[in-house]
Formats: C-alpha cells, sequence, structure tokens
C-alpha cells in the first residue's frame, strides 16, 4: 500500500509516534509519503509568528536531512490532490493537536477532507497525554472543573519507555521529495536539540524555584514549555516521565508543574468535546451578553496605548515578542473583557495572531476563564484591577519599564497609577495625553458595570 504521514506539529525525530507507526507497518507499505503541509499566515499582524513557525521547520528538516528523509511541502489544500496522484490508500497523522495557526488544519476537518478521496485516516496521540474518551467521569460526560478532573487522573500518570524505531528503516522506504523550504528564517526558530536541552537544564536546575519564579515579570524564569509543546518538540509522555522520575527531588515544586500540565489535558479535552466553545460562550446563559465592542478601545488595547502601564507593557511583551508572561495574559485578558467590555473572542483571535506558542484549547478557555463565560472560570466578581495588579507583580516596574522606556528614569511609585500621579509625572518631563495616554477607563465605574449586567442575567 501506498501511505502518507502527515508530520506538521510534530518536529521532532525522537520519541514520534508517527515514525514508530511506520516502522511498524514498514513490510505492508510499498511507498512511504512524509508530507508537511505548511500553514499560511496571511492576516495582518502574524509575522513574528510566521517566522518563528519556519524558522523552527527549517531546523527540523535540516535534522531530518542528515538521515536521508526528504519530506514533501505542500499547502494544505493540495493534500487532496495530492494523496489522489500518488495512490495513497491511508494518511497517518497525530489526532490531538491544537496549536494550529488556523482552524481548517485542525484533525476534524482534516478527516472531512479526505473523505472526498476515498482515503482512510488514521489518528495517532503525538502531543497530548490522555485521550478524551477514557478521562469522563461516571456520568460519561467531561469533568467541567478542574480540580475534579485533576484528582481523577493524576494518579494514570505513568512513566514511558521511548519509542521503537530506526530512522534508517524509514528512510529506505520514504520517498525522496527533492524538496528545500523556499523561506529565508533560519535564525528564527527553536531546534528539537535546542529545545531538550532547554528543558534538561531548567529541570535539573530551576524547577525547584518554580512557585516563586513563575509570577516573576521581568525576566523569563519559567520553562516556556508552551511553545515547545506547540510545535511538537518534545513528547509530553517524555516530559511527565522525566518529572516523575525526578519527584522526589522536590515534590512540592514538580506536582505544581504537574499540576499545571493537567490543565493543558483538561482545556484540551474540553474543547474535543465541546468544539463551539472556540466561537461562543462555553456557559450558555453568558452568550447573550451585550459587550461594547468599542474598536476605538480595541485598537488601544492592541497598540499599547490603555493608559494603564502594566497592561501596556504585556501588550508590548506580545507584540515584540510574539510571547507573554502567563500572569500578564490574565490581567490583559481582564481589561479587555472587565473593564473595556469588549467580547473575549476579539482577544482569543488577537493572540492566535500573535502567539508563537498559540493553543486553541488553552487560548479559548484561558480567555472564557477571564471573562467569566467559561467552565470553572473566574466568577464575575472577581475582578482584576490593573493598579493594583501592577504594584503587586511588578513592585518596582522592571517590567514596565523592560517594554516602556518612556518610564527608565521615572521612579516606580509614580508608574504604576500615572494619573493619580499626573503632577509629579508632570515634573519628571512625562505629560499625559500627549507623552503618554490618559487612561481610557474608569476601572471603578467599569466594574459597577460588570457587576450590574452578570447579575441581570
Amino acid at each position: 500500500m501506498n501511505i502518507g504521514v502527515i508530520l506538521n506539529r510534530v518536529f521532532r525525530v525522537n520519541n514520534n509516534p508517527l515514525f514508530e507507526y511506520i516502522s511498524q507497518q514498514q513490510y505492508n507499505i510499498d511507498k512511504c509519503y512524509l508530507i508537511i503541509p505548511q500553514e499560511l499566515f496571511e492576516e495582518d499582524g502574524t509575522e513574528l509568528k510566521e517566522r518563528y513557525y519556519y524558522g523552527t521547520l527549517d531546523k527540523f528538516l535540516k535534522e531530518l536531512y542528515k538521515h536521508d528523509i526528504e519530506p514533501f511541502l505542500i499547502d494544505y489544500s493540495q493534500l487532496g490532490d495530492f494523496s489522489k496522484d500518488k495512490g495513497l490508500s491511508e494518511i497517518a497523522v497525530a489526532g490531538d493537536i491544537m496549536s494550529y495557526h488556523q482552524e481548517a488544519y485542525d484533525i476534524r476537518h482534516l478527516k472531512k477532507a479526505f473523505e472526498k478521496y476515498d482515503v482512510s485516516v488514521t489518528t495517532l496521540r503525538a502531543n497530548h497525554y490522555f485521550k478524551p474518551s477514557l478521562t469522563m467521569n461516571k456520568q460519561g460526560e467531561p469533568y467541567k472543573v478542574f480540580t475534579s478532573f485533576y484528582k481523577a487522573h493524576r494518579a494514570k500518570l505513568r512513566q514511558h519507555a521511548a519509542y521503537d524505531y530506526k530512522l534508517n528503516d524509514i528512510a529506505k522506504i520514504a520517498i525522496k521529495s527533492q524538496q528545500t523550504l523556499d523561506k529565508e528564517f533560519a535564525q528564527e526558530g527553536l531546534s528539537e536539540s535546542q529545545a531538550t536541552k532547554n528543558w534538561n537544564e531548567y529541570l535539573d536546575n530551576d524547577i525547584q524555584n518554580y512557585d516563586t519564579n513563575r509570577e516573576y515579570l521581568p525576566e523569563v524564569l519559567t520553562s516556556q514549555l508552551s511553545i515547545v509543546l506547540a510545535y511538537g518538540l518534545i513528547d509530553i509522555n517524555q516530559i511527565i516521565t522525566q518529572l516523575l522520575e525526578s519527584y522526589e527531588e522536590d515534590e512540592s515544586n514538580i506536582e505544581k508543574f504537574i499540576r499545571e500540565l493537567m490543565f493543558r489535558e483538561f482545556y484540551y479535552v474540553l474543547m474535543t468535546q465541546y468544539p463551539n466553545t472556540a466561537h461562543e460562550a462555553f456557559n450558555e446563559k453568558y452568550r447573550q451578553i451585550k459587550w461594547f465592542n468599542d474598536n476605538e478601545n480595541f485598537q488601544r488595547w492592541c497598540e499599547e496605548q490603555t493608559g494603564f502601564p502594566l497592561v501596556d507593557a504585556a501588550m508590548a511583551e506580545l507584540n515584540n515578542t510574539g510571547f507573554m508572561h502567563n500572569r500578564m495574559r490574565m490581567v490583559v485578558s481582564q481589561f479587555l473583557t472587565k473593564d473595556l467590555f469588549i467580547d473575549w473572542t476579539w482577544g482569543e483571535d488577537y493572540f492566535r495572531k500573535k502567539l508563537i506558542d498559540f493553543d486553541s484549547a488553552s487560548n479559548v478557555h484561558g480567555w472564557q476563564w477571564s471573562a467569566s463565560t467559561g467552565t470553572d472560570a473566574v466568577p464575575y466578581f472577581r475582578m482584576f484591577n490593573p493598579i493594583r495588579q501592577s504594584e503587586r507583580f511588578d513592585k518596582d516596574a522592571l517590567y514596565i519599564k523592560k517594554f516602556i522606556p518612556l518610564f527608565d528614569d521615572i521612579s516606580a511609585k509614580l508608574i504604576h497609577d500615572p494619573l493619580k500621579n499626573k503632577t509629579q509625572l508632570e515634573e519628571e518631563g512625562i505629560k499625559l495625553g500627549t507623552d503618554y495616554p490618559k487612561p481610557i477607563v474608569n476601572h471603578k465605574n467599569a466594574r459597577e458595570h460588570v457587576m450590574e449586567t452578570f447579575k441581570s442575567i
């Protein structure tokens, strides 16, 4: 038989279940076509994400070339015709990836597309730990509260052996494309070897400070595994195995780290069972909320012009690096949905375009958590005050100064609440409304509106 294997977002040569599957079937395969359907980044503002994706893809291809493996590089729109032209009877693909730039690339859409060409689709676990159908509660439904999900499934985490295959065996049956990548982003992205090195160093040296470092804003002191997992550079099974092997060295911090990985699984399961929540509130009664949806305020949020330094610094981090600290993701999403009362889907889509570690399930349900429209969401009456968040998590304004150089020589105590310190800032040479925006919303008034609106539903 002729088989096609889709490798997009499983950019690793080690512990790759797609390679193991080919190895197991090698004696039944006449021709094997390894395929990387390339993602398109056509919207404005996606340039950083595009460069990171193609830089990471470039590194993966070069590693494959070392093993005499040359995948076919095509567009997603060409998959059907490619399958027909090559006489493919089966396509093997990772069925659990939520990090594609476009929803149209995911397994639900791919299956429908291949049905038209009479090509059977084999799905394999590659980027998540749990199979959703095996995580249901006693009523056969998904857990809708994370704590319950965590308690029910934490004990199911196990150490796993590495996948068994040899790349030179795969090279013997894989047809060579004689193609090379036509994108020039070789200096961008992340390689599997560097990702593995970074992770091992973090596990050996930094995870013991996880609980304290994860809230530190001025520097990235977290593992950044979200990026690694978004491109499939390390298998989640390998990560869980290493954490369990190291568990006794620091149970407290490692357990907190595992809990965060379980959050990723929780949101993944929910997304597979309720795909409609990508575009509408999980909580049905909140689907009729009349958001303000002020385009001008939305643009000010996007362009770091809200007049709240912590919010603007976080948006500057996103716009300039393609990444944002997790604490700040909560702060800016609450600011957009609560203070500005703009539909969470607007912010979620902006993050999709910008985040190099974008994961649809985590992004959607993270936004719905902030908007209080999702499962296990923050209660609507728990509304972040951006000024208090700034004083608490960036006391010395180091994060703000890192991304808003205007404040470099200004005392931190004047920065958190510019309006309150308007006169002192002018004495320091910063005039609100000219050098830095005045706050675009009154937090107290916004809070009152949120309380009234949610209470009335």
